[in-house]
């Protein structure tokens, strides 16, 4: 577990070459899929949006985690983050 999120374990990559190498084949069968569902995770307080923590796209069932950090690190993972777990931590 990672940032408290039940299943993320991201690794981080920089540059669009590495990120093309390890999930562009994966990332262009997206392509023509319908965005079904989204999660975030926002503070309880406030509302706001936890912008160091991954985003979920589900396209169909396919989900998708990005997760953005410094400057220039960037983790894409697939169907390991459990939306509905509680966030410890």
């Amino acid at each position: 577990m990672s940032m408290g999120i039940s299943g993320f374990e991201p690794i981080f990559l920089v540059g669009l070459e590495a990120v093309r190498e390890h999930h562009g084949p994966r990332l262009a069968t997206l392509a023509g899929r319908r965005l079904t569902r989204f999660a975030l995770v926002r503070f309880v307080e406030d509302g706001e949006w936890f912008a160091d923590c991954p985003v979920v796209l589900d396209f169909e069932g396919v989900r998708v985690e990005i997760c953005h950090w410094k400057f220039d690190e960037l983790s894409i993972s697939w169907n390991t983050v459990d939306t509905a777990a509680v966030i410890t931590g």
